[in-house]
């Protein structure tokens, strides 16, 4: 009895393991990665906008600044992941505005990726740290200058 139960629980378990695979796979499609990079942008975008908001006075909630911070700089290490080749502008159905100059000059891409890192890095630092508003205020505007910007002005197509 165990001889054919066996050879089925074998057989699902290649299944499984194809059907997985086959998912994975096509889950990192290029089209998919855009997305899920977009949404990355996007969380960013978020992030940057509360903590301005609390810097300017908008909202009191100081006490969510350090959380903001923190994911984005967590973000911020992962963020080359999200550049495979064959996610330019144009290459898939889905619309990106990354050049293809990213990967032309990836050494230089990988450096103002790590730039966002840093001021990323230097914005948990100051929160955590417990900068007062004006100092909080100051290092979101370097990482939007030199984090941000340092990639937008470069590698992505003016919106």
């Amino acid at each position: 009895m165990l001889g054919p139960m066996r050879g089925l629980l074998v057989g699902a378990g290649l299944l499984a393991t194809t059907l997985g695979a086959t998912a994975a796979f096509a889950a990192d499609e290029p089209a998919n990665v855009i997305k899920y990079r977009q949404a990355f942008m996007k969380a960013n975008g978020a992030h940057i906008t509360m903590i301005a908001a609390v810097v300017k006075g908008e909202i009191s909630w100081t006490d969510e600044l350090a959380g903001h911070a923190h994911a984005m700089h967590e973000q911020s290490k992962h963020l080359l992941r999200l550049f495979p080749e064959g996610t330019a502008k144009g290459d898939t159905e889905v619309k990106s505005a990354a050049l293809p100059v990213i990967w032309e000059k990836w050494s230089d891409f990988e450096a103002a990726a790590k730039t966002f890192e840093e001021e990323s890095g230097k914005l948990v630092e100051v929160i955590d740290g417990g900068g007062d508003q004006a100092a909080i205020g100051a290092q979101l505007g370097a990482l939007g200058k030199n984090g941000c910007s340092g990639c937008h002005d470069t590698f992505r197509e003016k919106q």
